[in-house]
């Protein structure tokens, strides 16, 4: 296991947990972020370099829960309630208030080894990807992204919209349950 260390800057008076993992020049806000982080992988949260990880962000995870986040990336008020693998590729931006889940019924973890010791088989397997964002994709604000769903590099997901499938890379997609607006050029900006 890694070495716990406190954040100079936090107000909050816990180290963070062992198995977290920044990259190089990253910011993350407190170590409050964790008060409900249950994490038994060897590495429960792993950023890349340059990533912020700002005020009101929440990792509730299980035993099993894991989190990967690539480089210069911004998470704003994000809450990620797993006990699968939630992976979010470089250049991603989720804006405040979204909810990465793995049901419509997302709880934090209570801490209890009873439930920790029915999942020990898959804590040592690795989790399976509940939840991946790919490259350069915008998540809108209060939007829910559930167990099961793929954005596609490139993509833009409307603010409030509810995600549980794939979405297509360079596509916008909007409502509950999500849906295709627009096809984008990936060759060109998105305001063209």
């Amino acid at each position: 296991m890694m070495q716990s260390y406190r954040l100079d800057h936090d107000w909050f008076s816990a180290p963070l947990p062992d198995n977290v993992v920044l990259g190089d020049r990253n910011w993350i806000y407190s170590s409050f972020a964790f008060r409900h982080y249950y994490s038994q992988q060897s590495v429960g949260l792993q950023t890349g370099h340059d990533t912020g990880i700002y005020n009101g962000t929440f990792f509730n995870l299980g035993p099993n829960g894991r989190v990967e986040i690539g480089n210069y990336c911004t998470l704003v008020g994000v809450i990620i309630c797993t006990d699968c693998s939630v992976v979010i590729r470089d250049y991603t931006f989720i804006a405040h208030d979204v909810v990465l889940a793995d049901s419509t019924v997302a709880f934090p973890f209570v801490d209890s080894s009873e439930n920790w010791e029915s999942n020990s088989s898959s804590k040592e397997m690795g989790s399976p990807i509940g939840i991946l964002i790919e490259e350069n994709a915008w998540i809108g604000a209060k939007a829910i992204l559930l167990k099961g769903t793929h954005i596609g590099a490139g993509s833009i997901v409307g603010a409030c919209s509810v995600v549980s499938s794939v979405v297509p890379p360079y596509t916008i997609v909007v409502g509950n349950p999500a849906r295709v607006v627009r096809h984008l050029d990936k060759h060109t900006n998105y305001y063209g």
